[in-house]
């Protein structure tokens, strides 16, 4: 098997890309005292919660194993990865939220969408896996959308 040229330039460049991003967001937001207690407060919890993403992703596909499903290292540690970092940036994204609105967002609704995404996004993982047709996993986005509108839209109330 060749070196793969493409793959090396979305690999180290995407990681270059984001680790850029990433400082000139920090740099930003120094400026702007963005960096503050509650800023990392919430990224560190968001952390920390994601990695109870990534915990349940790794017993699913040792689940998947032990039914004698073949996997490729390559696909799981880049489903893993994208578990990980997705897992982080809602949860930090939803404490964000909820930090900054004067009503906060009510936990059953959040926790109703983010079992929206994970039923969803598992069910389709596997479906895909098991059949060994990735474009299952297109059929995931429709209903991923619907749990993040639900769990980031605050509840209507009727004010009298």
């Amino acid at each position: 098997m060749g070196v793969q040229i493409a793959g090396l330039i979305g690999l180290y460049g995407g990681a270059t890309l984001g680790i850029l991003g990433w400082w000139f967001g920090r740099r930003l937001a120094n400026k702007n005292r963005g960096l503050d207690e509650l800023y990392e407060h919430i990224w560190q919890k968001a952390r920390s919660i994601s990695w109870y993403f990534t915990l349940v992703s790794v017993y699913i596909f040792f689940s998947l194993l032990l039914f004698g499903i073949e996997l490729n290292v390559a696909m799981v540690l880049g489903i893993m990865l994208t578990v990980h970092l997705a897992s982080w940036g809602i949860t930090g994204m939803i404490l964000s939220i909820n930090m900054s609105m004067e009503n906060p967002l009510k936990p059953s609704r959040v926790k109703f969408g983010i079992a929206i995404v994970a039923v969803s996004l598992i069910s389709f993982t596997v479906l895909s896996i098991t059949t060994g047709n990735w474009w299952f996993l297109i059929a995931s986005i429709p209903p991923t959308v619907i749990g993040l509108i639900s769990a980031l839209t605050p509840e209507r109330t009727v004010e009298q």
